[in-house]
């Protein structure tokens, strides 16, 4: 298979275009190893982000629950929604002091934006 590319249509950073035009006095081995070693490094990328966020998720998930059984005690207890979250959110804060405080190296955002997309994950994770 012969494959041509023109690196005019092709954003390339300047560090980039170098290296490619000087493959053009290299073998056609050569250039296809150098090919290789850029889609190998490019795979490595691809599965290094997409695990990263997979593990993202699966927290926001985990946290979500924990966010929703505080919720759920709350609104058992006969609380408004309103009231109900507020007091869920110091219970979960209670439950997650700080980043500083935590030994590990995950720890939830504290804000009401996180809170309500941790919760989101998690009820959308029970429809799936």
């Amino acid at each position: 298979m012969n494959i041509r590319v023109s690196t005019d249509n092709l954003v390339l950073s300047p560090e980039m275009l170098r290296e490619v035009l000087a493959w053009a006095d290299l073998s056609e081995t050569e250039i296809h190893a150098r090919l290789q070693t850029i889609f190998d490094d490019a795979g490595k990328y691809r599965r290094f982000h997409r695990k990263r966020h997979e593990k993202a998720l699966a927290r926001s998930i985990r946290w979500g629950a924990e966010y929703d059984s505080y919720l759920q005690k709350y609104l058992a207890a006969g609380l408004r929604p309103k009231i109900a979250k507020t007091a869920a959110k110091r219970d979960f804060l209670a439950a997650h002091p700080s980043a500083d405080a935590d030994d590990t190296d995950e720890f939830p955002g504290r804000s009401n934006p996180a809170l309500k997309r941790y919760h989101e994950a998690w009820l959308y994770s029970l429809q799936q």
